[in-house]
């Protein structure tokens, strides 16, 4: 049997453990009012300042993305691997000539195959294949005989998985991403707060690795307007890039490229590079192998890619004729939002009266999906029969006199 506790020990004791319960509260509400949703500042006077962190010295920095874009066939993987060429080996940089810290590269590659391109190119180029590494795709499962199988990386649901890739190899300065447009699993490209939400994360794997996240994209048809806007899909990969080159032929001789900055937030941007593409044999156990490597230009040019672009535009493309090539490229992925068009083609120096004139010449009939829905636009589809025998699949209400309708959904989206 327990001996009997005193009254007045008793009472020492509730008192303790009221006094550790009133001790506790402060601390409790202070953790529940960081709660999942509160805004959560820093004073900038607690942020220290660093410089920025450079891969190549004031053109790809690490830590952020880098857009490369460019029309097919006019050297961008030969560029990416020219890069990694430098990266892996501790070379130089052409033109300044500053020396590259070394570390290695991962390729993410949906246009060029690893053994009959990539490695040749990178062969060719000079680079220490020890230190370059190929993503083949994310395992899902395994064969009946053990092997993995693999889908194809997606930006939109894989970026845990390159980061830890990039924990797990330690020293990894760049990944290439060939073409950006290749990996955006179901994001659609031509919109733009679905590409902001895409790029978020992979900015953030880039500054939390200090690695330099290097995109490579093609330019669309349009001609009439400025080289940023040339980038296929939404504005909001050029905006997420810290600094974006365009790749382009020079119209004076076509044996010779520029890789010139359309924008630099970080750097200068007053001046490219210029290069050709050389082709060249490598040695390998299949016999010799034919390949390609730029050759740099040993000083920079003042040309910039807008110049570039207005040298390139024929000067018998009408805004309308630019506008339906703009408009063609836009649509060429499936239907777009009304209002999304509207909003990327006022950003690409498209007026709201040419727009209209190029959809009606390219037969673009609006599509209000449902009640809740918005408009989209759609190119028409190629007609198996002639014209006169073709009939819309769907009709609405208004069947003979569509044509009223047509007008009624001009007035509404302007």
């Amino acid at each position: 049997m327990l001996p009997e506790v005193p009254d007045e020990a008793m009472s020492i004791l509730r008192g303790f453990d009221s006094a550790l319960t009133d001790a506790r509260l402060p601390l409790q509400r202070s953790v529940n009012t960081v709660e999942a949703g509160s805004l959560t500042t820093r004073r900038v006077s607690e942020i220290e300042a660093k410089p920025v962190s450079w891969l190549w010295p004031g053109r790809i920095a690490r830590g952020k993305l880098t857009m490369i874009a460019g029309n097919p066939g006019l050297g961008k993987s030969q560029i990416t691997a020219s890069i990694a060429a430098v990266l892996t080996t501790g070379g130089r940089w052409p033109a300044d000539g500053e020396r590259c810290t070394l570390g290695d590269i991962i390729f993410l590659s949906a246009e060029d195959d690893p053994a009959d391109t990539l490695r040749p190119r990178l062969e060719a180029a000079g680079a220490d294949l020890q230190r370059v590494h190929f993503v083949d795709g994310i395992v899902v499962g395994y064969t009946v005989d053990g092997n993995p199988t693999n889908r194809t990386f997606a930006v939109d649901a894989d970026v845990q998985a390159l980061s830890r890739k990039l924990t797990q190899l330690g020293d990894v300065a760049a990944v290439v991403i060939d073409p950006i447009t290749a990996y955006l699993g179901d994001t659609d490209s031509h919109k733009n707060a679905e590409v902001r939400g895409l790029l978020a994360p992979l900015s953030e794997l880039a500054a939390r690795h200090d690695t330099a996240i290097i995109c490579v994209s093609h330019l669309t048809k349009a001609t009439a307007v400025s080289s940023l806007m040339r980038v296929t899909g939404s504005l909001a990969f050029v905006a997420a890039a810290r600094a974006a080159y365009l790749v382009s032929s020079d119209p004076q001789d076509k044996s010779r490229r520029f890789f010139l900055p359309m924008k630099n937030n970080l750097g200068p941007d007053a001046t490219g590079l210029a290069f050709c593409i050389e082709g060249t044999t490598i040695g390998s156990t299949a016999g010799p192998l034919t390949t390609s490597r730029v050759c740099w230009e040993s000083e920079a040019v003042s040309i910039t890619a807008d110049e570039l672009m207005e040298a390139e535009k024929p000067s018998s493309v009408s805004a309308v004729d630019a506008a339906v090539d703009w408009l063609r490229e836009t649509l060429s992925d499936g239907p777009v939002n009304s209002t999304a068009v509207f909003q990327q083609a006022q950003a690409a120096g498209i007026s709201n009266a040419t727009l209209q004139r190029a959809k009606n010449k390219l037969g673009i009939k609006p599509v209000k999906l449902g009640m809740s829905e918005g408009w989209t636009w759609s190119l028409p589809p190629k007609m198996l029969k002639p014209a006169e025998d073709a009939q819309e699949r769907n009709l609405s209400t208004f069947e003979q006199v569509e044509h009223l309708r047509e007008r009624a959904e001009v007035e509404i989206e302007l």
